[in-house]
């Protein structure tokens, strides 16, 4: 089979088998009765359907054998968590301090087969599966991907119950709603502020444990509206929050969510309905994270501006891990250097827009511009077409 020809079907199977197919069965069936899924996606979703049931055992198995050890683990009480607003430079920071050999972190095979990760006949085949169909490259922004790189620990959180903002990507119709309720909060009880703080417990518990590191590090940009819930389980935590021009992070979120979403969904969205989402999620995200990030102690919370950091990298890592004292920098350098350098290829998308497209973002987040100092951004060409 011709290299293109391989591509084009890994890249037809990719469209049927989204994250979540490491769920449990009985809440993905649930999630699937509770919010419906459009006739379109029948395939899919029978796919996904059967990946799940192929995984019962295993899963039964690895709770069964690491039940104590994951239990009697210590919980790191101080865990970093990198935030900032999708496309604002989260991956690459996140993906630099990760080469500090102490950092814990989920990897994307976790993410995705949370209940799989540690040694057995579950974790080979899975991953084995796994390194047949991840792309090389994330749609939308072609940053690389790999099994066991760093990825976002909030497709976990949806394993076993209403924890994870991230059903949006199957069910992208509810967004709003899931803004709601998994990040705000908003009518949240006592049993399920207890199930999505034992979640966290046992996902960091595990990914510590299956990379022998010491201290965990997250990037997650939903958690960027989720601070008051973050520290009423981790009241030491400590912050980075990265930050980017809003016109660049609109544009950029735009592109990525058209490109990310249609091989995830279960539900047909239009792509008007999707990007006035995408402008309300940015909205609530940015406000939420003014209103709250006074509630982080002063010596637990770092700034950082993504035109910064693009231009002196190993500067700002320096900065964050002195502001927050995070020992280890200069034992380290050497090997964020070479991580560094290692990306200079990287090609960042470009953008021309319309006049119209242009005002309209403009609109939508002149809240920020003036909260974060920044003007319009030189490097985006305006049209009149």
């Amino acid at each position: 089979m011709s290299s293109d020809k391989y591509r084009s079907v890994k890249e037809s199977i990719q469209l049927f088998l989204p994250p979540v197919v490491g769920f449990s069965f009985i809440h993905l069936i649930n999630l699937m009765i509770k919010y419906g899924i459009s006739f379109r996606y029948i395939l899919r979703t029978l796919a996904i359907l059967i990946v799940c049931i192929i995984g019962i055992p295993f899963r039964i198995y690895e709770h069964w054998r690491y039940k104590k050890k994951i239990e009697n683990f210590p919980l790191v009480d101080t865990p970093i968590f990198i935030i900032g607003h999708w496309r604002s430079g989260t991956t690459h920071l996140h993906n630099i301090i990760c080469q500090d050999p102490k950092m814990g972190y989920v990897t994307t095979f976790q993410s995705v087969f949370p209940e799989n990760v540690f040694p057995g006949f579950g974790r080979w085949l899975f991953k084995s599966f796994m390194k047949l169909l991840i792309p090389t490259s994330r749609k939308g922004d072609n940053v690389k991907l790999g099994v066991e790189y760093p990825q976002e620990e909030e497709f976990v959180l949806g394993r076993n119950h209403h924890n994870s903002f991230y059903d949006m990507w199957y069910f992208p119709r509810k967004t709003m709603y899931f803004f709601d309720k998994y990040l705000l909060g908003k009518d949240a009880t006592a049993k399920s502020k207890a199930n999505f703080r034992n979640d966290y417990y046992r996902m960091i518990r595990k990914a510590m444990i299956n990379l022998n590191r010491t201290w965990f590090i997250s990037k997650n940009p939903p958690n960027t509206a989720r601070i008051p819930a973050l520290l009423e389980i981790f009241p030491n935590a400590k912050f980075i929050h990265i930050y980017r021009n809003p016109v660049m992070v609109l544009l950029s979120t735009r592109h990525f969510f058209s490109k990310i979403m249609p091989p995830l969904q279960m539900h047909t969205i239009s792509d008007d309905k999707r990007n006035d989402m995408i402008y309300d999620l940015y909205r609530k995200t940015m406000e939420s994270y003014f209103e709250h990030k006074d509630l982080i102690p002063e010596q637990n919370l770092v700034e950082v501006r993504f035109e910064e950091f693009d231009q002196d990298q190993m500067g700002t890592i320096k900065r964050v891990y002195e502001e927050l004292g995070i020992p280890g920098f200069e034992k380290s350098r050497e090997t964020f250097e070479v991580y560094a350098e290692s990306k200079k290829g990287y090609k960042k998308n470009t953008y021309k827009v319309n006049r119209k497209l242009f005002e309209e973002i403009q609109e939508n987040c002149s809240f920020s511009m003036e909260k974060l100092n920044y003007d319009i951004p030189s490097n985006v060409e305006v049209t009149d077409d």
